[in-house]
């Protein structure tokens, strides 16, 4: 019988990370459902049914009318190719500080692909009975979202909650900034969010099945 105190030990570094990995590739699964689900319910419920468009143009009404028109379009000047790319830059340099190239391409692709998707929707889908160009989903606010999730994965793992929350509060600026300059109804914003979500989901399950990214938790 082998004493407990002399058995063999395996270090913990050493360890497979199997069920972590397994657990982000199911998180990432379920991003890219629940983000496509999030834009079909927003354009069949607020663009294709009638009841639902009404109450959608409502809101957007609403929202022109509290009168901070000029406060949302100078908050949108902001969001310009200039301004994204200055943040794109920075973001993937951080993660090359860190050593996470990785992270660095992750960010490009987050961005791109969420805006290209955006940019597909909005070209392709149509608003029944109107003469008015489809506006889902948004593309500013794709883009702060996008930038807000690159945020949260090139930061270490102690500072994440603090730039989720960071993230989720500029995003919700510029969510309610294009509503109230009149740009866009409620539902292009949460269609937005969808997208990014599925966007998310896509290149993280990309990252994750790729060789050799094996890397302690703590970074």
């Amino acid at each position: 019988m082998i004493p407990l105190a002399a058995a063999p030990t395996v270090p913990l570094l050493d360890a497979p990370h199997r069920p972590t990995t397994s657990r982000g590739r199911v998180g990432s699964v379920l991003a890219v459902l629940l983000g496509v689900a999030t834009v079909v319910g927003s354009y069949v419920l607020a663009v294709l049914d009638p009841a639902g468009r009404a109450l959608d143009d409502a809101a957007l009404e609403t929202a022109t009318g509290v009168g901070l028109r000029g406060e949302g379009l100078r908050v949108l000047e902001l969001v310009g190719v200039p301004t994204v790319a200055l943040a794109v830059l920075v973001l993937g340099g951080v993660a090359l500080a860190r050593g996470r190239g990785d992270r660095a391409v992750a960010v490009v692709a987050l961005v791109l692909g969420a805006q290209v998707v955006t940019q597909l929707l909005k070209a392709g889908l149509v608003r029944p009975d109107s003469a008015e160009d489809n506006s889902l989903p948004s593309g500013h606010v794709t883009l702060v979202a996008s930038l807000g999730v690159a945020l949260v994965l090139v930061v270490p793992r102690a500072l994440r909650p603090l730039a989720a929350l960071a993230a989720a509060a500029v995003t919700g600026i510029a969510g309610v900034a294009t509503m109230v300059a009149g740009w866009h109804r409620p539902s292009d914003v949460v269609a937005a969010l969808g997208v990014v979500a599925a966007t998310t989901g896509v290149v993280t399950l990309a990252g994750a099945l790729l060789p050799g990214r094996r890397r302690p938790r703590s970074r």
